[in-house]
């Protein structure tokens, strides 16, 4: 083999090299890429989905005017929909199905001023005060004496109820976009005392918009029958590709109304 064929061959042999060395990192920023879109679809997807499931049973419970009083519920929230923040934010009342199953103990028949329950340890007469008897009818914890929930005032059952009926606790939920450990989260706070937490991370931009039953915009909260989630999310990293011509964040939008079916037309 002379010198010049092994130069030759050399010179092959870095050029197929080379062409191997680009593919691999062409591929390799590839899969990085899918990977970062991918879990920013999930991010979203996951975040969007719990957020409407539980904007979906707004005023489950069936919430009147009295229910609230004159201070609202919390001493804050006057409607089952509460938009706030600029579009940014929206608060629902629902009841909510606790992690202990909680039943009534014995019947309730209509007039009665208390229920007893099975298992007392979802309610309280602080944070988690309100309560909704198998959907049909909410009311407000006055005391709670053992297995007995006494109501406050002249409070009455509206209803009759059975036996081995579910209980429900009622919250205001929270929807909101923040900072959260450095980050911008989508939050929520169900105002049991724990204070916002995050649903999903790198959430960029979060607005809502509402409807009536025709279907038009409306401010008045009484008057919602539809709620409208805007949601961007965007990558973790940023892309140096993408960067030569931007900030380098891939970002997806999502949008999605959300018919609040527990609410009757007006």
């Amino acid at each position: 083999m002379t010198l010049i064929e092994l130069l030759v061959a050399l010179s092959i042999s870095g050029i197929l090299v080379a062409g191997v060395y680009r593919t691999f990192v062409s591929q390799q920023h590839t899969y990085t890429v899918q990977d970062q879109v991918v879990d920013m679809q999930q991010n979203v997807r996951l975040a969007i989905n719990r957020m409407t499931r539980e904007l979906r049973m707004a005023g489950f419970g069936k919430m009147d005017a009295t229910f609230f009083g004159g201070g609202g519920m919390h001493g804050t929230f006057n409607n089952v929909v509460n938009p706030g923040g600029g579009g940014t934010s929206v608060t629902v009342v629902e009841g909510y199905q606790t992690l202990i199953l909680t039943t009534l103990s014995a019947n309730a028949t209509t007039g009665d001023s208390s229920i007893f329950v099975n298992d007392i340890s979802s309610f309280d007469t602080a944070a988690k005060k309100y309560i909704s008897i198998n959907g049909w009818e909410s009311q407000k914890i006055s005391t709670i004496i053992g297995n007995e929930i006494k109501f406050p005032g002249t409070e009455k059952l509206a209803n009759d109820h059975f036996q081995g009926e579910r209980v429900y606790l009622v919250m205001a939920i929270t929807y909101s976009i923040g900072d959260f450990e450095g980050k911008s989260c989508l939050l929520r706070d169900d105002h049991l005392g724990g204070g916002p937490q995050p649903v999903a991370e790198n959430i960029e931009n979060l607005q809502f918009a509402y409807f009536d039953a025709n279907g038009n915009p409306t401010a008045n909260p009484p008057d919602i029958r539809m709620i409208q989630v805007n949601i961007v999310a965007r990558s973790d990293r940023p892309d140096p590709e993408l960067a030569k011509v931007g900030d380098g964040f891939r970002r997806r939008t999502l949008t999605s109304n959300v018919q609040l079916r527990n609410l009757l037309s007006p």
